[in-house]
């Protein structure tokens, strides 16, 4: 007596979604949250004065102009490879150097973008 094999079940996407999945805190997985101040003003609620305003940015140098500066030094003055007096350059560009914003209202400080 032949008997003939029997065909694969059908196949349904559904079959692999389980249902009622709920998401769960798990200590394992650590959030950052970004920081929100970037090169560019922004426009917000000051947390000092309670103000609607736009940030007032300024550059100031940082840590990445000091590295480059240094570098350039050990290049200037031990390898020769370039002149030695290239190592004020970075200091003088906007980005390299990080960026404060103050609120224009109350003149406090709001936050820092840092390039490192």
């Amino acid at each position: 007596m032949e008997t003939k094999p029997e065909a694969p079940p059908s196949y349904t996407p559904e079959e692999d979604v389980e249902q009622n999945i709920t998401p769960q805190n798990d200590s394992r997985y650590i959030t950052s949250r970004a920081s929100p101040y970037n090169v560019m003003p922004i426009e917000m609620d000051c947390p000092h004065c309670q103000n609607h305003i736009v940030s007032h940015i300024e550059f100031v140098s940082g840590i990445l102009p000091w590295i480059i500066c240094a570098i350039f030094a050990f290049l200037g003055l031990f390898l020769f490879i370039i002149p030695w007096c290239f190592c004020c350059v970075p200091f003088f560009l906007d980005q390299l150097r990080d960026v404060t914003h103050t609120c224009p209202a109350c003149k406090k400080f709001l936050g820092r973008f840092s390039r490192v």
